[in-house]
């Protein structure tokens, strides 16, 4: 039998759904089992769902799927605008991301990545986590996932001390894990002045000779933000998680230039690079 038509299904009998459009045009009948594909509809991580009954999927809509903010449907909604203007992937970075999302993270995932790290993510980032996806299209080359985070943020994962050697090179040592008893470096009391005289600390220190102090300060410059975007240029986009400035991003220097505060809150930010994509080729 073909996509699901509730004139011609009878109880009992097995039907193909294609889409949640098709979904509510089940009849009331609990009989019904259903077997239901389009996994991107109904962001689900396994080969095919089986659901008995019209109790069952509305379980699926009450308890697995919470209603989208109007952030997500508003990224959601730009995201598809700036592919179908960029059909032919020439903004940067498009080839890498193609204005795909990874699917999301569930909540109780990330959770758990706030409690191996210490750190609190912002409302909104966890928002785009669990509604919009777990990394994918971006700026730059695009956003990171949870777990590419946890690789490029620092080295200790899971718990963990990861060895020097697991880091690609030293650029991607950030934050983790997040010290609570450390000053946060980047607030709103952030000066050039401050952030120099940190920078002239550590290169008192010798990172051959000691390596672990070094590593440590370094760490403190960094603590609290997180790199949540994969790029090669000179300045990484780091959102803050920590401070008077949590939720906001800024763009912190490889080289340990002064930090950029772009002056936005992480929604603003990442809508703002859609935006821009639209504009661009909206153009063309």
């Amino acid at each position: 039998m073909g996509p699901f038509d509730s004139e011609t299904a009878a109880a009992g009998e097995t039907v193909e759904i294609l889409g949640l459009d098709k979904i509510r045009k089940i009849s009331d009948n609990t009989d019904l089992e259903t077997s239901i594909t389009g996994l991107d509809m109904i962001r689900c991580d396994d080969e095919g769902v089986n659901i008995t009954g019209l109790d069952s999927i509305r379980s699926i809509f009450t308890n697995d799927f919470p209603k989208l903010s109007s952030f997500a449907i508003e990224l959601l909604e730009l995201a598809s605008k700036a592919k179908e203007l960029d059909c032919e992937l020439r903004q940067y970075g498009s080839e890498q991301h193609r204005y795909e999302f990874a699917p999301v993270a569930a909540l109780s995932d990330v959770r758990d990545f706030e409690a191996r790290h210490r750190i609190r993510l912002p409302s909104g980032y966890v928002e785009f986590l669990t509604q919009v996806g777990n990394g994918g299209a971006g700026p730059d080359l695009g956003m990171l996932s949870l777990e590419q985070i946890e690789l490029r943020n620092f080295y200790a994962h899971s718990n963990r001390s990861v060895p020097y050697s697991m880091a690609r090179c030293e650029k991607d040592f950030y934050t983790f894990p997040f010290s609570g008893a450390k000053p946060v470096m980047v607030d709103s009391s952030l000066t050039e002045a401050k952030w120099d005289s940190a920078c002239a600390a550590l290169s008192e220190i010798s990172p051959s000779e000691r390596p672990a102090d070094y590593e440590e300060r370094r760490r403190e410059l960094y603590n609290g933000v997180i790199q949540i975007v994969d790029t090669d240029g000179s300045f990484c986009p780091v959102l803050i998680c920590a401070g008077d400035m949590a939720g906001d991003v800024m763009e912190f220097s490889h080289d340990l230039d002064m930090p950029k505060y772009i002056g936005k809150c992480f929604e603003d930010w990442i809508i703002g690079y859609f935006e821009d994509v639209i504009r661009r080729f909206a153009r063309k």
